[in-house]
């Protein structure tokens, strides 16, 4: 792993050259949004939720500086004495002023009168970035946000291993769950049966979600994601299962309805599984993430859903799917407006959900890996629970 850690950090040497950076300032923010440092290093910053006053200054951010001469090494600016390691890190400064300590690295760098890259202009705050440009008045800071997420886009065969497990953890659950959903049974229960189960597999950090019913299987969004709703014969019921295996997160979901389903929910269903199968089916190299969205959308307004999808389309969703590996959502957000190109090796989700429908609301989920012809749907979990 150790030599995987070091290809990475020369690949964002690499591309800090090629675009005229003499380095770039990595930023990680604990707990949910250390995933270019942790692609990077392993490290994880620590003791998120402090608000900066006085001397105290960006506790809870982690602050990597990688220079474009791999002869100066790597160098962490943390906040708190308290910290995880990093691998291949040459020294660390800690300081609560997380400005103070990160201008110390540039300056022994020699970075005056350069131009630095930032990883995660959108995580770091306005008044840091502001106290930054003071401390550092001769650096020319540059947006660099897209650098290392386009390197976590493409997952390698270690990052692969670590997904496909997960994702086989998550279709075992997935088979246990769908014998439980009877009437008289609560989400809560639902939803905690799939956290455990997930936890035994060797799942971290475990989450599931159980909405059913007309109105809380409609709602798009999970909160709460889940209550002590009793399920009664007829509700559509959604679940979500999540966790991470080895840092790497799952992400699948299924929707069916309790007991015996009437002609609304079936042709609901269906509909969504039909999104799921050809937006799977339209995934290659080369293909717009948007145009997977049209796709979708196509299907939902034949079968008479005009406003009940992704919200690019006037539907009451978010969109069609996103990336995933270090982070639950990661780019490419699969919509409309995103051009990124679907490149080998990406790992996509693809959630085609309908919503606020008068039968209530369905979504249904798969993990998909995108090869050199085409892509391969890592969950292997049946799809179909409302049918015989």
């Amino acid at each position: 792993m150790q030599e995987e850690y070091a290809g990475r950090v020369q690949r964002v040497r690499e591309l800090a050259g090629m675009r005229g950076l003499e380095g770039v300032v990595v930023v990680g923010r604990a707990p949910d949004r250390n995933g270019d440092m942790l692609y990077l290093t392993g490290h994880v910053p620590m003791l998120a939720g402090h608000p900066s006053r006085f001397g105290v200054r960006g506790r809870g951010l982690g602050l990597l500086f990688v220079p474009t001469d791999a002869r100066q090494g790597l160098h962490l600016a943390v906040t708190t004495p308290f910290h995880t390691g990093g691998h291949g890190v040459t020294d660390t400064v800690v300081n609560p002023n997380i400005v103070k300590g990160i201008t110390e690295i540039l300056q022994a760098a020699g970075m005056s009168g350069t131009n630095v890259g930032i990883v995660g202009m959108d995580v770091i705050s306005a008044m840091t970035y502001r106290e930054l440009e003071r401390y550092n008045p001769t650096i020319t800071f540059s947006q660099a946000d897209d650098m290392v997420m386009n390197l976590r886009a493409v997952k390698s065969e270690a990052e692969m291993e670590a997904l496909r497990v997960g994702s086989g953890w998550a279709d075992e659950v997935g088979d246990l769950v769908r014998k439980l959903i009877k009437p008289g049974v609560t989400e809560r229960q639902m939803a905690e049966f799939v956290i455990a189960e997930m936890t035994k597999r060797g799942a971290t950090n475990g989450f599931a979600t159980c909405q059913s019913g007309v109105t809380r299987s409609g709602e798009p969004f999970m909160a709460p994601p889940f209550s002590d709703r009793v399920m009664e014969d007829g509700d559509l019921v959604h679940m979500e299962i999540n966790g991470r295996n080895n840092g790497y997160m799952i992400d699948i979901c299924r929707s069916t309805v309790v007991g015996e389903p009437n002609d609304a929910a079936v042709h609901l269903l269906e509909t969504v599984n039909t999104m799921l199968e050809v937006s799977i089916a339209a995934i290659r190299p080369g293909v717009l993430a948007e145009d997977l969205e049209k796709i979708a959308n196509d299907v939902a307004v034949e079968a008479g859903y005009k406003a009940n999808f992704a919200f690019g389309y006037g539907g009451a969703g978010t969109y069609l799917g996103h990336g995933i590996g270090l982070g639950v959502d990661e780019p490419p957000a699969i919509c409309l407006g995103e051009k990124t190109y679907i490149r080998p090796g990406m790992v996509l989700t693809i959630e085609p959900g309908l919503y606020r429908t008068p039968a209530g609301g369905a979504r249904i989920e798969d993990e998909v890996h995108v090869t050199e012809t085409g892509c391969e749907v890592m969950t292997k979990l049946e799809r179909r629970w409302w049918a015989a």
